[in-house]
């Protein structure tokens, strides 16, 4: 074989492994890679494109917090501690308050045996909480560094939909943990990408990933509603239980 040929031929071969090569990684985001090994053990497509979103997302957001600042600060955990204990005070004093009433209707003459079901079952519910209070009130104090290190992720994580959601708009979910800024974060995603932050290398991942970020939320918030004012910020409910 000629000897000049040599360089030709091995170009040759490298150009025609490089699809495949790079078909072991799915996507580069922020100089890590998300590996296509690592996708395939999510399970099956759903899956695989779910978890990709996930990675995408908790580094693209871990650095977004960083940027603009929004970590936990210490007056922002103290806040909502001093929310979540005088919102415990009042709980007890009326589940307190509603035990001695249930204690007093069961001890009414002719109550209904339906109705006198109810009302036990609901004394003993109560006195069940009031011994799980007991018991936690015995229980060694909290500590300050375990109670910021727990209650930290969940003030940035209101702060941190708060400012994508001002800064992107789009769509706001209704979740249990608070309004979640959905559309904000597809946007976010592209916006990376369109800066060079993320770079995907499948492109079947990617027009996955687009698509199942594109997805309307299960519950949308309607757009007059949305309010990112956490709970421990806004006055405290009445209890479930009436005066």
């Amino acid at each position: 074989m000629n000897n000049a040929f040599l360089p030709w031929l091995l170009l040759a071969v490298l150009l025609g492994s490089a699809p495949a090569l790079q078909a072991q990684s799915a996507a580069m985001v922020l100089g890590e890679e998300i590996s296509m090994a690592e996708l395939a053990a999510a399970g099956d497509e759903a899956a695989q494109t779910a978890r990709l979103r996930d990675r995408v997302l908790a580094s693209l957001i871990g650095r977004y917090v960083a940027e603009r600042k929004l970590g936990a600060t210490p007056a922002e955990i103290a806040e909502l501690l001093a929310y979540n204990r005088e919102f415990d005070r009042r709980d007890r004093l009326q589940r307190t308050r509603k035990l001695a009433e249930l204690n007093e209707r069961l001890a009414r003459e002719g109550l209904g045996g339906d109705e006198r079901t109810w009302l036990e079952e609901f004394r003993a519910v109560l006195i069940r909480l009031a011994k799980l209070d007991a018991e936690n009130d015995r229980g060694l104090p909290a500590d300050p560094q375990e109670e910021a290190t727990f209650y930290a992720p969940w003030v940035e994580w209101w702060k941190t939909n708060k400012a994508l959601h001002e800064e992107y708009g789009g769509t706001v979910a209704r979740t249990q943990a608070g309004p979640y800024a959905q559309g904000a974060r597809a946007t976010l995603v592209a916006d990376c990408e369109r800066r060079g932050l993320v770079k995907f290398l499948d492109p079947r991942m990617r027009n996955r990933l687009f698509e199942l970020l594109a997805e309307p939320p299960a519950v949308a918030v309607p757009p007059e509603e949305v309010d990112f004012t956490p709970y421990w910020k806004r006055p405290i409910p009445p209890s479930y239980f009436p005066d």
